[in-house]
């Protein structure tokens, strides 16, 4: 069992879910998010190359809800599913007042569109977001008896999800883009206590659809989100700052996983190939302690007044490595 988990296997895979949007489809998200994807394939297959020798490997799927024909499909696994539809959704409801319809269906459909196999990361945009969150609190519940318990009251079927994915565990790390927190009355024990899934999220300040107040509430289901504020309305930023952002907060969660990852297992990491591969776990633990030591003293500012009127309350900043 040891050697198993030293020595990964050849095809081993980094599985990054991906999640679209309410009346979007699986390939409207595969052109919002082409650039970003290139970006972060090119930064963490180095970083990744020694747990995940088979790469990077980005799972779209389709939304089992047809929202131009009123149906639904609840049994395909395909990425394509309908062929034609261009309006898909996770659940009926578009609001945080209600029970949503079809979400426990939903949850039953990706258990049965990642093939028993399990993820590690999540990115997803507007609705897409908001079921990342979901989702990534269910995998928590992997590891934590009493959340799992608690998920299970509100007959979330987190049993079935997590039985489905063998030996799934927390995510390490959950991208959300114009999310939203489903309804409290119904879904707020999976945002309390807060996840320790390292979260990052991109909310638009002119965000009509999915207003900026409401992604901040978001925030407040992690235990330290990074968060950037860019200026545009409900989309996947594409901008030269949020890219850098994004890509930077996913190189440092990844580089610490290897750090702690090499604990165990040794006392060198290897990077990429070449002269300069090889990075010595003392310098990337400085490196680690001096990212924390200025989340620390972001995290104790007091209440600032942001230029469009929201106040943020313990929010660490996104930091670039």
């Amino acid at each position: 069992m040891a050697a198993s988990s030293n020595c990964p296997p050849e095809n081993a895979k980094f599985r990054i879910l991906m999640l679209h949007g309410y009346a979007q489809t699986a390939q409207s998200l595969r052109i919002k998010t082409r650039p970003l994807l290139q970006e972060l394939t090119q930064t963490l297959t180095p970083i990744l190359q020694a747990r995940y020798p088979g790469g990077i490997e980005y799972l779209f799927p389709d939304g089992p809800i047809d929202l131009d024909t009123n149906s639904t499909s609840f049994t395909t696994t395909s990425t394509s599913h309908p062929t034609n539809a261009t309006r898909l959704a996770w659940w009926l409801n578009l609001d945080d007042t209600s029970r949503y319809i079809f979400l426990n269906d939903t949850v039953h459909y990706l258990s049965n569109f990642l093939d028993g196999k399990p993820i590690h990361a999540i990115i997803g945009f507007s609705q897409g977001a908001a079921l990342a969150v979901m989702l990534a609190a269910m995998c928590e519940a992997a590891a934590d008896p009493q959340r799992l318990q608690a998920i299970q009251t509100q007959n979330l079927p987190v049993d079935t999800f997590l039985q489905s994915l063998s030996g799934q565990q927390p995510l390490e790390f959950v991208l959300n883009f114009c999310g939203f927190r489903g309804t409290m009355e119904y879904y707020s024990i999976l945002y309390t206590p807060a996840l320790s899934t390292p979260s990052f999220h991109a909310i638009g300040v002119f965000d009509t659809m999915i207003t900026a107040e409401e992604s901040r509430e978001l925030l407040e289901a992690f235990v330290a989100p990074e968060v950037r504020w860019f200026f545009g309305g409900h989309f996947v930023p594409r901008d030269a700052e949020s890219t850098r952002q994004v890509v930077g907060f996913v190189k440092r969660v990844c580089l610490e996983r290897a750090v702690g990852d090499t604990r165990r297992l040794g006392s060198v990491l290897t990077i990429g190939s070449g002269s300069d591969s090889e990075l010595s776990v003392s310098s990337l633990s400085g490196e680690r302690r001096r990212l924390k030591k200025v989340e620390v003293r972001v995290r104790k500012r007091s209440p600032v007044q942001m230029g469009w009127g929201r106040r943020e309350f313990g929010v660490r900043l996104a930091l670039a490595v």
